[in-house]
């Protein structure tokens, strides 16, 4: 087409024309700005498209990590909340004045010490958008904002059971050596049952709970313990909240 405009420039040129000489030139520069622009438009259409389909995958490996943590928050609430009931009932043994039953309180203490667990959140699909600057591929505003919170609700949580564990292991589990048989409080069932190996068996040595646990001092310990609980289950909530939240602004985005 530009060739075919050449030769009629050069044609009226030979003829004198020169007003129909520059009306073909501004012609000619004119179609050469249009196929500029639609190459453009071209260009940017299968830059939204790409970005569009970006966005999409972004979504649903979102989604798909959000339902795991989701299913996992569920689990571990179980366990934490069982930890929870489990240091009010000795609360109560060691206010009640019925003869202590052994078994029940090794099986709470059981409960107390091994039925607890740290949250593991996956964050693989948010670490990707935010390490690699993508968080702009997201439309929605409010799914940005929510995602950008991430680091800061998992750090709450991360705090809570820091201190849970600070104090469960450094400071009450230490301090059952002379109140407790704590080798009659089994090792978790699935550790055993995947590694094979012997379970240890009962203590020979005999307590009197009802002298080695009724005492103010065992008594703050286990309301401490249930104290520190009440936090981690209040930020489980939370983040409950937040990933019920999240979930809803990622499916309403996804086509």
């Amino acid at each position: 087409m530009i060739k075919f405009f050449r030769h009629i420039r050069k044609r009226l040129l030979s003829e004198g024309k020169t007003g129909k000489y520059f009306k073909y030139a501004i012609g000619e520069i004119l179609l050469v700005m249009i196929g500029i622009l639609l190459a453009l438009q071209a260009n940017n259409w299968n830059n939204s498209r790409l970005e569009a389909n970006r966005e999409q995958t972004i979504l649903r490996n979102l989604r798909s990590d959000f339902n795991d943590n989701l299913t996992e928050l569920n689990r571990i609430y179980e366990g934490t909340e069982e930890s929870y009931r489990s240091s009010v009932r000795l609360l109560e043994i060691i206010k009640g004045e019925s003869p202590i039953n052994p078994e029940e309180v090794e099986a709470l203490l059981n409960s107390i010490i091994n039925g607890f667990f740290s949250l593991d959140l996956n964050s693989a699909s948010i670490d990707e958008i935010i390490n690699s600057g993508s968080l702009s591929i997201l439309k929605d505003v409010k799914l940005r904002e929510h995602i950008s919170n991430w680091p800061f609700i998992v750090s709450d949580s991360e705090d809570d059971i820091e201190i849970y564990y600070d104090y469960m292991f450094n400071f009450l589990i230490p301090s059952l050596s002379n109140k407790t048989t704590l080798r009659n409080t089994a090792i978790p069932a699935f550790l055993m049952k995947r590694l094979d190996i012997p379970q240890v068996s009962r203590s020979k040595f005999k307590l009197d709970y009802n002298k080695t646990l009724r005492a103010l001092e065992f008594e703050n310990e286990i309301y401490v313990n249930a104290l520190n609980l009440v936090y981690v289950l209040d930020n489980y909530k939370k983040i409950e909240a937040y990933l019920n939240d999240t979930l809803k602004l990622i499916e309403s985005n996804i086509e």
